[in-house]
């Protein structure tokens, strides 16, 4: 039984890994096409790396907005259009074709401070910080991504990461532990790093992406024209 678990774990995780690459390459080829802005919705961000994600050639499923598989749901206890939603999903059909290996990335804008869209609407970015945890890492603690595989997506569309990596661990000192708060343990992907929060129910890898580098340098080549 430990040897099959052992086994079962090893597979995930290189599942994962897969996964994250993927979803790295998958920003790298959104900054080359340069479309994105940073007043794009979180939804709007997360389909647009799931058409970047469907380009490689990787023999997974993907697909963005995906009903979770609920028990609720099948006994019509809980109507599908109410069903609780992944923002990013990969799956891929184990060896006997009947099982399948899936990965659960939930996403979110982060900022580092209030800031206006053009179209005057105001962002408030401790309301992202806050709900990064509450609607974040808590839902694959105690939430309905709680025995899910996957891991927390942060799109920085606002200051700078570390600014907003400390503010979030602040609201997680004052609120949970400094034993829990978010920082690096060393693992880099495709030279990105990813960083983790751990927890008495399990650790939480999180996934950063700052599109606002991209948004500068795209201001950059504006300038020089």
């Amino acid at each position: 039984m430990a040897k099959s678990l052992q086994l079962i774990n090893k597979v995930n995780q290189s599942f994962e890994l897969k996964c994250l690459r993927l979803l790295i390459q998958s920003f790298g080829s959104a900054i080359e096409e340069n479309l994105l802005t940073l007043e794009w919705e979180e939804e709007s961000i997360s389909a647009h790396i799931v058409k970047h994600l469907r380009n490689f050639k990787s023999g997974f499923i993907i697909n963005y907005e995906v009903p979770l598989v609920e028990e609720d749901v099948y006994s019509a206890k809980k109507r599908v259009k109410n069903s609780n939603r992944i923002d990013i999903f990969f799956q891929k059909n184990q060896w006997n074709q009947k099982e399948y290996l899936e990965y659960h990335v939930e996403a979110k804008n982060i900022s580092s401070s209030e800031w206006k869209k053009s179209t005057g609407t105001k962002v408030n970015a401790s309301q992202q910080q806050t709900e990064y945890i509450t609607k974040g890492i808590e839902r694959f603690l105690i939430g309905h991504f709680k025995n899910k595989n996957g891991c927390l997506l942060g799109y920085v569309v606002n200051g700078k990461l570390d600014e907003i990596l400390l503010k979030i661990n602040s609201k997680i000192e004052l609120n949970k532990s400094k034993s829990e708060i978010i920082s690096f343990k060393d693992e880099v992907i495709d030279n990105h790093k990813i960083y983790q929060s751990c927890h008495s129910q399990r650790n939480v890898k999180h996934l950063f992406f700052d599109y606002t580098d991209l948004i500068i340098k795209r201001l950059d080549q504006i300038n020089l024209i």
